[in-house]
């Protein structure tokens, strides 16, 4: 079951959110929880999903911006990223670790992505946190998802 996280659903009478980055907002996204759950079909279309990467740029507090390429499951049809939330925090450890100790085990949140070739362009020649932002596209949504094990269970509990 998916459902959309109330922070990023806009009301008609809402003025539009704020936006992170400057590009256009991309994808829908859900950070999966559920280790044992890889999503090989997509949970709103059903169809097999994509092994793609993605460079998804991650702040971690207190003021830290991170691209970081990792591995994600694609619905091209639905639009739909999803980021394993325990690969993701495996190559941030790594990367806080080394970079920034005190930092370890933080918050974090996944902010939006990054193009390719924009994100080669800043690994070789650094650019500063407002130049970078230019180069970032926001998440057209972010979604939540709530997997229910297997079992019978009565018609007022489906």
């Amino acid at each position: 079951m998916m459902t959309s996280s109330d922070s990023h659903k806009q009301k008609p009478s809402q003025a539009a959110p704020r936006r992170f980055g400057k590009l256009p907002p991309r994808y829908r996204f859900i950070l999966n929880p559920y280790p044992d759950q890889r999503f090989t079909g997509c949970p709103n279309c059903g169809k097999l999903t994509k092994w793609r990467k993605f460079v998804l740029l991650v702040h971690i507090d207190p003021m830290h911006l991170l691209a970081q390429n990792i591995h994600c499951r694609f619905c091209p049809d639905c639009d739909l990223l999803i980021a394993h939330q325990d690969a993701l925090e495996a190559q941030l450890m790594i990367h806080v670790s080394e970079h920034f100790p005190a930092d370890v085990g933080n918050d974090y949140l996944v902010m939006g992505t990054m193009e390719r070739a924009a994100w080669n362009e800043n690994r070789r020649n650094p650019k500063t946190v407002s130049e970078t932002l230019e180069l970032v596209a926001d998440f057209r949504e972010v979604l939540t998802i709530k997997v229910r094990p297997a079992g019978w269970y009565r018609d007022d509990e489906v």
